[in-house]
């Protein structure tokens, strides 16, 4: 701090408020301030920051680092109503608490938000790590400038800009539900999922399933179902049921809430369940110790002043474990029509 304030001119104190966004510092000083800061590779420690705080004032050391979970729906779209999402939060935010920092919830479509307006949040609150929970729809842009921050994301649809990543592993937990599958005897298994989902995964699902056709013995090739949307699913469904005649669907999203309607004797089987259900089949992704993992990863890029875009990418990758639920036991061909429900309301993935 003392090299920057040399640099740029200043008293040491002027940096410290500068570096803080302190109003009182003229914009024009701030800017010098954190140009020279930049050209220095100065980084602020924020549990060195949160001591000095306590220092200066005498009060206890109770403060916590705060951190940002950066959500980027809009205000029409609750993602809170989603369990996985809201998985990933709750599991994030209960890592932060045990390693002392605050994790605060901060949409960029609050009304009235900007970028700017954004930033000079983020500043003013001394955050200096956000954790991007997974992006909306097809959504590939944070929209952000990150390079004054330590970033993480959750999933794997945030492209722009590069920053590191955690995510299940998506090509693992279809091998898995294939196999599994097949050992209960299945031999036409469909797979049902839409493109604008496939996609944002680097279509992993797609890509296991078809590896999945080719190398287990005995199994049927079916064309999977590929709508264009989550919403397009349902429609969709009864026809290429009739025509593929699959003995077990493997969802990709599965809608609880207004249930698909499949024919009596097909399995289903969800790429995302609750661990506690006992009524689906399919893969449990851990999604709390993912939310907590993507946490640990940003306190250790704030440790090691790591700042800014990832440039090499970093993607870390969570196995699926499989669930034995009800609702795919084996090959049923008894006629007529089930309804498949579960006492959640939506099940999703990780995006």
């Amino acid at each position: 701090m003392s090299a920057v304030a040399e640099a740029a001119g200043v008293a040491r104190s002027t940096v410290s408020m500068a570096l803080r966004n302190d109003r009182s510092i003229p914009e024009a000083t701030r800017e010098r301030i954190r140009r020279a800061a930049e050209k220095l590779g100065y980084r602020t420690n924020p549990l060195v920051a949160a001591l000095m705080t306590a220092r200066s004032t005498g009060r206890p050391l109770q403060f916590k680092a705060a951190l940002a979970y950066v959500v980027t729906h809009r205000p029409d779209e609750s993602w809170r109503g989603n369990p996985v999402f809201m998985r990933f939060y709750q599991g994030a935010k209960a890592r932060a608490n045990e390693l002392g920092y605050r994790l605060e919830e901060l949409a960029t479509h609050s009304p009235g938000m900007t970028a700017r307006r954004y930033m000079e949040i983020l500043h003013a609150r001394g955050i200096h790590g956000l954790i991007v929970a997974p992006l909306p729809h097809g959504e590939t842009d944070l929209g952000l400038d990150v390079s004054r921050f330590a970033v993480v994301g959750i999933g794997l649809s945030v492209i722009t800009p590069t920053i590191e990543r955690i995510s299940n592993d998506h090509f693992q937990s279809m091998m898995l539900a294939m196999q599994k599958c097949h050992q209960l005897g299945y031999r036409r298994i469909g797979f049902v999922a839409s493109q604008e989902t496939s996609q944002r995964l680097g279509n992993r699902w797609l890509a296991a399933y078809g590896f999945g056709l080719q190398s287990l013995p005995g199994l049927k090739k079916i064309q999977p179902l590929l709508p264009p949307t989550n919403e397009d699913v349902q429609s969709a469904l009864p026809e290429w049921c009739g025509t593929q005649k699959p003995e077990v669907i493997i969802f990709g999203v599965f809608n609880t809430h207004s249930p698909y309607r499949v024919q009596r004797g097909i399995g289903v089987v969800t790429l995302a369940v609750d661990e506690a259900e006992s009524e689906r089949t399919g893969i449990f992704q851990n999604d709390l110790l993912l939310g907590a993992t993507a946490l640990d990863h940003l306190v250790a890029r704030l440790n090691r002043n790591q700042y800014g875009p990832d440039s090499l990418q970093h993607i870390h990758l969570m196995e699926g474990r499989w669930v034995a639920g009800h609702s795919a036991t084996g090959p049923d061909l008894t006629p007529g029509i089930k309804r498949v429900t579960s006492r959640s309301k939506t099940s999703s993935v990780c995006t």
